[in-house]
């Protein structure tokens, strides 16, 4: 089970940023404040917060903006943070959207516009939004550019931090190399100039973060540089005044953890051990969550046994951090546990795993609330309240065998076996719906692609057929799209994995503004990498119809996708199974 570092607790450690940022000065950047200054109205506002009255925390904005006592660009900021806390994250992303609206806010506000800036794009990364996070990162990192300020490298700490994460996501490796790089300089200037420690500590979580990013891709020898990085500065920290020897332990065991994984994954089986024994006596490693996260390396140990036991913590830590079943939540939590138990011979409760997935699995695709899933979702709400049925009716005949004492034995060995069988014909039939939705739904878009290819016939003109760069900059966006449709789909430009939009611009000539215009405008709002995405899922689903020997690996090259892992994630993302799972599906059926 690969991770992320506390994802919530980045957005927290970004976002408080704005509570410092209260300045006073005049209204140009040349007199910008170093320090920030607090006004009652501000005080008012962060005390309700800091005893968690985030509903007082918004009232008392409106009204202090009402009374002009406090500005609207620091009471959007402070909703904006109220709205985090209480799991609204629209909410809080049309805050901190009004807040960065005004590029020529005044002196005293700047930060807060800044933070502003800083926390939409990080909550556009959370809320995967990724042109919108890259776009607002970009655009905030330019303003900060002819700033003379100490606070300067803080900011550009945390925008670079966050353009890195959003670039990994969208597969661009070496952007977000550079752009990690960036955040690690400015981290740096941040440290050197830290007298509190405060900033040390957050440093330390930031390595933590890139470093998880990077192993979560199996890019083992950038998160070995991560690693590297982090514990220099865990020892650092660990010599300095405001060290807390908790949070050394802490950092210390996660940097075992990780490196237990690197080991592991390049064979050195009998160095991964070590440091998983050292990770697992620390007292993270024995905390609930870090017996979770420890599952990590368990997995991919083959260390079944162990994951399993950990695994029995897995429903207190989700009471606790009162997490919402959904497809990522089933990816990485709840099937990981039943691997384990079913490697580890544990088939009773592997099957009651099984159980569990299946109860929650038609909410968790209701709350994805993506377009090609909801028939699929349909029909597993129908599904999901005849199984309840089943075992309504199961349990009512177990009481009714306990109270006849002469057979209750025989009597429970028919009913289990009677629930195994069923139990068994309801999974397959399911699995046979999906993938049959799956296949019926590819088959469809591609008749609609098609039908979509014969009408978009502008004045006889195709790209390719002599159309000029004046030719295209004379068309809309609309029409702009439906060109570059065509060349994409019919020179199959989207099977090559390093496509891109500089490929485009390399056949067409056309400035990557222009064809990020026609994409978003005439395609419905979607993104390049995601219509690329959806060409290579579609392309995938008709390779393994037509050749259902054909290996995954081999499907994953030949549709585009950079690795078999990269391919996976995608397809169970779209789909809610995984490629492995389909095609046995078909080949079943």
């Amino acid at each position: 089970m690969k991770r992320s570092f506390f994802p919530k607790v980045i957005i927290m450690a970004v976002v408080a940023l704005a509570v410092l940022a209260a300045c006073v000065g005049k209204s140009t950047q040349n007199v910008i404040p170093d320090k920030s200054m607090y006004s009652r109205a501000d005080s008012m506002v962060i005390q309700a917060g800091q005893v968690g009255d985030f509903e007082c925390v918004i009232a008392l904005a409106d009204s202090l903006v009402d009374a002009g006592e406090l500005s609207p660009i620091r009471a959007d900021n402070y909703r904006g943070i109220a709205y985090i806390s209480m799991g609204q994250m629209q909410k809080s992303i049309d805050c901190f959207r009004r807040a960065s609206g005004n590029d020529n806010p005044p002196a005293e506000d700047f930060w807060e516009y800044i933070n502003a800036g800083s926390n939409l794009a990080h909550l556009q990364n959370a809320q995967n939004d990724l042109e919108g996070a890259i776009g607002t990162a970009l655009h905030f990192i330019e303003r900060l550019s002819g700033v003379d300020s100490p606070r300067r490298a803080r900011e550009l700490h945390n925008l670079y931090f966050c353009l890195g994460n959003t670039q990994m996501k969208l597969e661009r490796h070496d952007e977000a190399d550079k752009s990690f790089n960036e955040a690690f300089y400015w981290l740096g200037i941040c440290v050197d100039n830290d007298s509190t420690g405060i900033e040390l500590k957050g440093a330390l979580t930031t390595l933590e973060n890139i470093a998880t990013a990077q192993l979560n891709i199996a890019q083992y020898d950038e998160a070995e540089k991560w690693l590297n990085r982090e514990d220099s500065l865990l020892a650092i920290y660990k010599t300095s005044a405001v060290a807390d020897s908790a949070d050394v332990d802490f950092y210390r065991a996660l940097i075992t953890l990780n490196r237990a994984q690197i080991c592991q994954a390049r064979g050195q089986e009998a160095e991964a051990a070590r440091y998983y024994d050292d990770y697992a006596a620390s007292a993270y490693g024995n905390s609930v969550e870090g017996r979770i996260s420890g599952c990590a390396y368990l997995m991919l140990a083959h260390r079944y046994d162990e994951a399993a036991y950990n695994y029995t913590f897995l429903n207190d830590f989700i009471t606790g951090r009162a997490i919402e079943f959904d497809l990522e939540t089933i990816a990485d939590d709840l099937l990981p546990k039943f691997r384990s138990q079913y490697y580890a011979g544990q088939k009773d409760s592997a099957l009651q795993m099984a159980l569990q997935i299946a109860e929650v699995y038609d909410s968790a695709l209701i709350r994805q609330k993506r377009s090609d899933a909801a028939e699929l979702a349909v029909i597993y709400d129908t599904q999901g309240k005849e199984r309840q049925i089943a075992e309504q009716e199961s349990r009512s005949q177990f009481l009714t065998v306990v109270a006849i004492a002469v057979g209750v034995v025989a009597l429970l060995i028919v009913i289990f076996a009677i629930y195994m069988f069923r139990l068994w014909r309801i999974t397959k039939e399911k699995n046979r719906i999906l993938a049959q939705q799956i296949t019926e739904a590819v088959e469809y878009k591609e008749k609609l692609r098609e039908q979509k290819k014969s009408q978009a016939v502008i004045e006889d003109k195709k790209v390719g057929a002599g159309l000029s760069i004046s030719d295209f900059t004379a068309l809309t966006d609309e029409q702009l799209f439906l060109c570059l449709r065509d060349l994409i789909e019919n020179e199959h430009l989207f099977l090559q994995p390093d496509f891109g939009r500089q490929t485009l611009m390399e056949h067409t000539g056309l400035s990557k503004e222009c064809i990020g215009a026609a994409f978003a405008q005439g395609s419905g709002s979607s993104s390049l990498p995601a219509y690329v995405r959806e060409l290579r899922l579609d392309y995938a689903i008709r390779l393994m119809n037509n050749q259902p020997d054909i290996s995954i690996d081999t499907v994953s090259q030949g549709s585009g996708f950079t690795s078999a892992d990269t391919f996976t994630r995608n397809f169970r993302a779209k789909y809610g199974m995984t490629p492995t799972a389909y095609k046995q599906t078909i080949i079943d059926a």
